[in-house]
This record gives structure tokens, C-alpha cells and sequence, in this order.
């Protein structure tokens, strides 16, 4: 079980998230000498908070987990950590230590979910309980309970030339579950209020974003799960895709979940029910509603993927609203996300970028490993499918997989800006993989994208590919990137 899916199970609770960008900086807004390299993070607020009884359960905890930690004695440390950790707050660092130091044992994560449930109904020891996760796990990855409580901590961020990605997350699971349509009103609220805010915030610190490629690095994240009820109308509608595919031999050598193909959505629609044909065109019409305040805004969406078994409706609803909101001639505004773990990604990345070509529109993406490992394989098993899972057998793979997104990216962005001066690509690598890091930075570098400042210590990235590349990192880990940065004459920064 990963820390995420930990936290999410003893959390409870619904989250907002703030991912931080790594991106190119704008010389006229930002000082050279406080430059830093960009991380992303990710900040997320949790609501129905209890008042914070846990000092003495903080410490509790702290001590029982002193044991779980590994001798790091003689692991070298490094300037760039020294310098980072000099300016976190006592009380932010021992959070986050014993954050960590929970996270860092398997024992205590497997027990941590039937751990929760069992204290929590115990009274007053509940309270605790909920102190403790404020204190330490809250307070080391997730940034507040309000937009407003966020906003600070993304102009901290903005001072350091770091972009945000902020989220407010609603996921679904096919456990026959629905949600309150009033529940659904409300996320969509908070939504466009997210929008609304990053908008607020580019004006205030992004005055003039054509440098980056019209992207001012405020940006919203999606989860398209939470925003109908019933998440089998979007099984039900991807299973209508890929039945359709098969009657047309379409994606025959493709692995599952296929690729999207023009007539989608319209498969999806025709191949349902009338309950989930109504939930599928209302969630259509809240993406465009989204999109459109986006746009209006001057804010990009991130459209999240999901598990497989949604994915081909994600996929379609994705491809449509690219083809409308980033067209060639104008701002581009959603943004796609591949997971490099599926084994259809290598085949994927190829024909998205040869679709955007022929279709004419900017394609926009962010790359991901994944997350859905442990139920992509339960529901695979579960339905008998026949051959290998949609996921890679092994992590050696999901790398290879990953990089190779790092290479075909970045080759191209290359290639397009040799022959036309720009590029119609934006991508965010989004990793704590130090390999696949100095990858991409080695392969801007052969490609001509940057270029290393005089001293070695800084990257310093091309006008041209300013506003095509970024890296994205989560808020409260570890941030892992190259180099410095640094605002060179007509260059900008990554």
C-alpha cells in the first residue's frame, strides 16, 4: 500500500491539493540573485478540522517511531540539502520527521488504516488522534483547510519563481456507491473558485506571461470521478468505447485501455443506458463550464487520469476539449495526463503527438508514473481478463517507459522549434526519480534546450522552449532537481 493511498484512508476526509511547478521564471519579474530551481508541490486542505489536543501524542508518537529508522550515518550529505533544510522551521522539521519516519515503515502503514478506525471511535483519544495527523502527516504534505489559508503559501512560492497547481480532489471508486448531487454542486463551486484565485494571482505576480509561452504557471487540477454520482456511468461508457473499437478492429495491438480515437464519444453515448447517457452529457457540460471560466482566466486545467477501467471516457473527454481549448492561434488551456506505468504509454505518447499535428492543436500534457498499481491489478484478476495487466510487470520497465516519454518529448519539442521557431508541446515531468531528472537534463542539453551557466551550477533554458517544459515535484517531499537556476539576458530559467 502506498503513502498516498495511506493518507487518503486515514485522513478521511475530502482534500485540496497545491502542486508546486517547476518552470521557467520571467527576468523582469523575478531577481537573479533569489533565484532557485522550481519544485512542485502539492497542498491540500482538509475539512471538518477538530481542535488540535496532540502535543503529548505527537511526542508519543515520535518516540515509538525513533525505532523504525535506519542508520542514515554515512550517506553524504549535500550543500543544496543543507541549504534547504536551513530554512524550514524547527516545528516543520519535526513534523515532517515523524512523518517520514512512520511512512519509512511497512508495519506501521499496513496497520495504520484498522489502527485509525479502531481509535477513533474511542472519545477523547479521537481527538488525539486527529491532533497527531494535523500535527504530522497535515501539516508535512497538505497546505490548509481554505483557499484562503492556501493563498499565502502560494505567494511564498511565487517569491521563489515556484508555480502551483491547486486541486480539489473528490475521487470514486466502483464500490456502488453515489454521491449527493449537492456534494457534486459544491465540489464545482470549489473548482471554479480555485480557478478564479490562481487567475487573481497570475495578474498579481505573471503580468506578462507571452515569455513563457502564454503559461503563467497558476494552474487547477480534476479528478473527472468526482463530478457525477454514479462512477459506473463512466465504466460503462469507457467499456462502450472499447466495444465499439473491437467491432471497428481498432487499438487490435494496443494493451488496454486503448487510445483515443475520433468517434469516442459518441460510442459512449450510444452504447449506455439512459441514467448513465444523462450523467455522461451533464459531466460534459461541467467540463466545458470549467474549461471555459479556465480560459477565461487565463488558467490551465489539469484533466487527471484515473484507472484504466474510466479511462477511455477521460481519454475522449480530454482529446475533445484539447481540439477546442488549445488551438494554435490562441491561449491553450487543458492539459492531459499519461501514466508511464501503463504499458500502452510508449504507443500512446507517439500517436498524441502525431494526432495533435494532423488535428492542428496544442498538445499539453503532464507525466506521470501512476498510482493505481495494487487496483489495476485486484480488478484485472477480478474480471479474468486474459494476458498481461494494463500495468508493467516491474518498476524497470515503468522507468524505461517514463523516459522514454523524457526523450520523445524533448527530441520533439527540439525538432519543432529548429524548423518553425517555436513549439506546439508543453509538458510537465512529474517525478522525484532522480535518474529520470538528470535524463531530461542531459537530453536538454544535447538537444540544444539549455545550457549550463559558466560556473556549472546553473541551467539556464532557451527563449524558445520557455514555457514548454516544467518539472513538478510534491509539496512536503523531498525535492530532487539538477541545478540552480539563473535569469540570463534573453534566456529564462527552468
Amino acid at each position: 500500500m502506498s503513502f498516498i493511498q495511506t493518507q487518503r484512508q486515514v485522513l478521511l476526509a475530502t482534500r485540496y491539493r497545491l502542486l508546486r511547478l517547476n518552470s521557467t521564471g520571467n527576468a523582469r519579474l523575478f531577481s537573479a540573485t533569489t533565484a532557485s530551481v522550481k519544485r512542485a508541490q502539492h497542498i491540500s486542505w482538509h475539512h471538518n478540522r477538530r481542535k488540535l489536543y496532540g502535543v503529548a501524542g505527537i511526542a508519543f508518537t515520535g518516540a515509538v517511531l525513533f525505532s523504525t529508522i535506519q542508520d542514515t550515518d554515512g550517506q553524504a550529505e549535500e550543500k543544496g540539502d543543507r541549504n534547504s533544510l536551513s530554512k524550514i522551521p524547527l516545528s516543520k522539521l519535526i513534523s515532517g520527521w515523524i512523518a517520514f519516519a512512520f511512512c519509512s515503515s511497512p508495519t506501521w502503514v499496513d496497520l495504520s488504516e484498522n489502527m485509525y478506525n479502531f481509535l477513533s471511535h474511542i472519545p477523547i483519544l479521537s481527538s488525539v488522534i486527529d491532533a497527531i495527523i494535523m500535527r504530522t502527516f497535515f501539516n508535512q504534505f497538505l497546505g490548509g483547510e481554505s483557499i484562503l489559508e492556501c493563498i499565502p503559501k502560494i505567494q511564498a512560492l511565487r517569491q521563489q519563481q515556484i508555480g502551483t497547481l491547486l486541486g480539489y480532489n473528490v475521487e470514486a471508486d466502483l464500490n456502488g456507491s453515489r454521491k449527493d448531487p449537492q456534494l457534486i454542486a459544491q465540489q464545482i463551486e470549489h473548482i471554479i473558485a480555485s480557478i478564479e484565485t490562481q487567475g487573481k494571482l497570475a495578474r498579481q505576480f505573471w503580468l506578462q506571461a507571452s515569455s513563457t509561452g502564454g503559461d503563467n504557471r497558476c494552474w487547477v487540477r480534476i479528478k473527472v470521478t468526482g463530478l457525477l454520482p454514479d462512477p459506473t456511468a463512466l465504466y460503462h461508457g469507457s467499456n462502450a468505447i472499447l466495444q465499439r473499437k473491437r467491432e471497428r478492429g481498432l487499438d487490435n495491438n494496443v494493451p488496454y485501455p486503448g487510445l483515443p480515437q475520433d468517434g469516442d464519444w459518441e460510442a459512449a453515448l450510444g452504447g449506455v443506458i439512459d441514467v448513465d447517457r444523462l450523467q455522461l452529457m451533464a459531466l460534459r457540460s461541467t467540463l466545458e463550464t470549467i474549461a471555459s471560466k479556465a480560459r477565461e482566466n487565463n488558467v490551465r486545467i489539469v484533466i487527471d487520469a484515473e484507472q484504466t477501467w474510466y479511462q477511455p471516457v477521460i481519454d475522449s473527454l480530454t482529446d475533445e476539449l484539447m481540439q477546442k481549448y488549445n488551438s494554435l492561434d490562441g491561449p491553450a488551456t487543458c492539459i492531459a495526463s499519461f501514466q508511464a506505468y501503463l504499458r500502452r504509454y510508449p504507443v500512446l505518447l507517439d500517436q498524441q503527438i502525431k494526432r495533435a499535428d494532423e488535428k492542428g492543436y496544442k498538445l499539453l500534457f503532464k507525466q506521470v508514473r501512476g498510482a493505481y498499481m495494487v487496483s489495476e491489478a485486484a480488478r484485472w484478476e477480478k474480471e479474468q481478463r486474459a494476458g498481461p495487466g494494463p500495468v508493467w510487470a516491474t518498476k524497470a520497465e515503468t522507468d524505461a517507459s517514463y523516459n522514454y516519454g523524457i526523450r520523445k518529448t524533448l527530441s520533439t519539442v527540439a525538432e519543432q522549434i529548429r524548423r518553425d521557431g517555436h513549439s506546439r508541446i508543453s509538458v510537465v515531468f512529474a517525478t522525484h526519480n532522480s535518474n529520470s531528472i538528470d535524463l531530461a537534463t542531459n537530453v536538454l542539453e544535447e538537444e540544444g534546450l539549455a545550457r549550463r551557466a559558466d560556473d556549472d551550477t546553473k541551467l539556464v533554458l532557451s527563449g524558445q522552449a520557455a514555457g514548454a517544459i516544467a518539472f513538478a515535484q510534491l509539496y512536503g517531499k523531498p525535492t530532487i532537481l539538477p541545478v540552480d537556476s539563473i535569469n540570463m539576458a534573453t534566456y529564462l530559467i527552468i
